[in-house]
């Protein structure tokens, strides 16, 4: 084996967007060698996604010529090399303008590269006993294995230069078999929940997703379920998901009655804070819809000091809100409020402008 010691840590972009290549650090000496194979701090410095790895996979290759891929799965991934070399081939096979760009290169101890979920990833072993060892945001489940999508290794309109010939490497059966770029189907994006869908908004934001033809929504209220119980959340499994949209609300006018409070808090308040929780621990874009009432008499210095059991609930909703790392907190006036139709468009514009891959903008 050989390759480049003592790099300086550095990225370069590639033209997949997102798809990111990391010349590694390495010190040897008459030992071997060592390296900081992931560095969150440092790399995060310089544009890696602060992705939140959860599982490591090592796929090891006895001999040279070993080809896999071109699979495209629901997660980020970074890869690196711990023996060995590879030479690689991404394809972008998520819907939209860079769908079927192609990016080649090669990895050895010193380079590694970062996945952004839905770019297919193959490889070829360009040594005897190559070790392949990578990280991914999500656990490997049935039902995210059925999100999957492929491309062939072969596809002529790839035109992917293998330096080993297809017909002299060694292939799994399956992967002979996967489409043509032109069958191939796009990676779906990650599900949308709604929250409080039988409610005004949440009604309003299905018949806008229905209208518009958006897929990937998925529809809920309380008694289905019930966001502000911590014990709710066991029956999703949250890696699925990219967006939740909380249409959730208890009104201005059942608050009145202050025999609802306690409904009021839940729904108002804890539902949100919880949603939060499981928005940060996934990665997930929490969209919350609120009133301006959090603001009580403060409206143009935009300070929370709400003087109503509503406006107190909702601005508990919305300090909680803000501990989700990816969100947005859209405040409406009482008067927009009862318009639930442009309520839902500015829902939509929102997405429109924010949910792109690798989002981190904050409101």
């Amino acid at each position: 084996m050989s390759f480049e010691f003592e790099k300086e840590l550095r990225v370069t972009e590639t033209n997949i967007p997102g798809l990111l290549v990391f010349d590694l650090p390495v010190h040897g000496d008459n030992r071997g060698w060592f390296k900081e194979n992931w560095q969150r701090a440092k790399m995060t410095a310089l544009g890696l996604p602060d992705f939140g790895p959860v599982q490591n996979n090592i796929s090891f290759n006895a001999t040279k010529g070993v080809t896999r891929g071109i699979h495209a799965e629901p997660w980020d991934k970074y890869i690196s090399i711990a023996a060995g070399s590879i030479f690689g081939a991404w394809v972008d096979l998520r819907p939209g303008e860079s769908f079927g760009q192609v990016f080649t290169t090669r990895l050895d101890p010193s380079r590694a590269i970062y996945v952004p979920r839905g770019v297919g990833n193959s490889f070829q072993a360009l040594e005897d006993g190559t070790v392949y060892t990578y990280l991914v945001n999500a656990h490997w489940s049935l039902e995210q294995k059925r999100t999957y999508t492929f491309v062939n290794l072969a596809d002529p309109e790839l035109d992917i230069r293998w330096p080993i010939p297809l017909e002299e490497s060694e292939r799994s059966e399956a992967d002979l078999h996967h489409p043509m770029l032109r069958d191939a189907k796009p990676m779906a994006p990650k599900r949308t929940l709604v929250t409080g869908c039988n409610g005004q908004l949440g009604r309003a934001i299905r018949q806008y997703a229905e209208a518009h033809g958006l897929e990937g929504f998925e529809y809920t209220d309380i008694d289905e379920f019930d966001f502000s119980d911590p014990n709710a959340y066991d029956k999703y499994d949250w890696s699925l998901y990219g967006t939740i949209i909380n249409a959730a609300e208890y009104s201005t006018e059942l608050c009145d009655d202050t025999d609802n409070a306690d409904k009021a808090w839940r729904v108002n308040a804890q539902g949100p804070a919880l949603l939060a929780r499981v928005a940060a621990e996934h990665h997930i874009v929490l969209v919350h819809v609120s009133s301006d009432a959090a603001y009580g008499m403060n409206k143009e210095s935009k300070t929370i000091a709400p003087v109503s059991l509503y406006g107190q609930t909702k601005a508990a909703g919305d300090i909680a809100v803000a501990n989700a790392p990816e969100h947005y907190v859209l405040r409406f006036d009482a008067e927009t409020l009862q318009d639930s139709e442009q309520c839902a468009k500015e829902v939509f514009r929102l997405l429109d402008e924010h949910t792109a891959y690798g989002i981190r903008d904050f409101s």
